[in-house]
């Protein structure tokens, strides 16, 4: 789906939503499997901060994971369980929800453009940005409260995985790995010093992180 039917789409989004009720169901099926990957880059912002957000985090990427491994299976659009599914919202609340949608298609534009389409397009496209999605989702699952970075890195991987399908870009799938690299390294660093320094290395970084973290 290009970036213009794309945001067609949520245009008519919230003229339905204005005409009268919308549920969560009817949104997402009608972005199709463009829908999996908005799903995704949406989830993905509570988690684009350095503060670690604890047990929030370990729902929130096996959440991730889940929507990830639906997409690397192939489903034509996102299933969502019947209570959510059929959550309706009034028109006011849709307008924001899908302006704030269509505000990330736009900004994501000014970083991207379409290249590398035999990467993002079709089902293989979707197949590879929903492992990095699952990659990331687990990733970000991994209980590490009180360590800065610790959710930002792993949403990298997920959010550049669902901009690569959403604006066509493969080199986001590139930008993707980066960042799953680095998240790697960081973890492991991570383990390295608290198994060797342990509640030293924690008190250390309580003592020295910025006030606003």
């Amino acid at each position: 789906m290009s970036n213009q039917v794309l945001i067609q789409h949520l245009a008519e989004c919230v003229e339905r939503a204005n005409q009268g009720p919308l549920d969560f169901g009817s949104v997402f099926h009608a972005l199709g499997r463009d829908g999996i990957a908005m799903a995704l880059l949406v989830l993905c912002l509570p988690f684009m901060q350095p503060v670690s957000l604890g047990p929030l985090a370990v729902g929130g990427g096996l959440v991730l994971a889940g929507i990830g491994w639906q997409m690397a299976r192939g489903r034509p659009t996102l299933w969502l369980p019947d209570r959510i599914r059929r959550q309706q919202l009034d028109a006011k609340a849709w307008g924001r929800l899908l302006g704030a949608m269509r505000w990330l298609v736009g900004f994501t534009q000014r970083f991207t453009r379409t290249r590398m389409t035999h990467l993002t397009d079709g089902e293989r496209g979707h197949r590879i940005a929903g492992w990095f999605a699952v990659a990331g989702g687990l990733l970000l699952a991994i209980p590490m409260g009180g360590i800065p970075f610790n959710n930002m890195l792993p949403a990298l991987v997920v959010a550049c995985a669902a901009v690569a399908v959403i604006e066509r870009d493969g080199l986001m799938y590139a930008v993707a790995v980066f960042w799953g690299l680095v998240t790697l390294a960081y973890f492991a660093l991570i383990v390295y010093l608290l198994v060797f320094f342990g509640t030293e290395f924690k008190e250390w970084i309580a003592a020295h992180l910025p006030s606003w973290l």
